[in-house]
């Protein structure tokens, strides 16, 4: 199990931050182009909150985000409208109140598992409920908030996170990518 004092990522490798924030990018094309409409953004975010410094967090689920809207313009073929793009955006701020969320909750002093958990349901809520208010001013379909989409898009997420959680972890066991604890202080 990973220590706290591993998170937030403090890199060994120089430039390790920069080469997770692009493991979050292109995690969001792959995503994106495998789930379409349902990029894991709250897995993106709460991750990233949790994992890395506050300014890299924001500027990976900042770089997902533009980078799911080009998949999502340039090779899905989304239509471009007004309302397409109003989504884009709602989208875009629902992942910043995900990720803002996330980081909330690390303010909370608690083990690890309860940390990302948090950060996770944190993100997720407040993911949804920005999307949710959208559709008071967006077009959506009627069952965009179903039970079973509401479901389906938790369980990507979730998938998402454990896969991210596990790349990290796999990092950090080899101690490769992970700064290593600080010793004890010599007396």
């Amino acid at each position: 199990m990973l220590e706290r004092n591993q998170f937030p990522l403090r890199p060994v490798v120089p430039g390790f931050a920069v080469a997770w924030v692009v493991i979050i990018s292109g995690a969001s094309v792959a995503l994106s182009l495998l789930f379409a409409c349902v990029t894991p953004f709250v897995a993106l975010a709460a991750v990233s909150a949790v994992i890395l410094p506050r300014p890299i967090a924001v500027t990976a689920v900042l770089l997902a985000w533009l980078a799911n809207q080009m998949v999502g313009y340039l090779v899905l073929g989304y239509p471009e409208t007004w309302d397409s793009y109003a989504w884009g955006l709602a989208i875009g701020i629902a992942a910043f109140a995900s990720l803002a969320a996330a980081l909330g909750v690390l303010r909370l002093a608690a083990d690890l598992t309860v940390t990302m958990a948090g950060a996770f349901m944190a993100g997720f809520v407040a993911y949804e409920g920005v999307l949710f208010a959208a559709t008071a001013m967006l077009p959506s379909g009627e069952g965009a908030f179903s039970a079973s989409v509401v479901a389906n898009v938790l369980l990507i997420n979730s998938i998402a996170a454990i896969g991210l959680i596990c790349l990290h972890a796999g990092a950090a066991g080899g101690r490769a990518l992970v700064a290593r604890p600080p010793g004890p202080a010599l007396s």
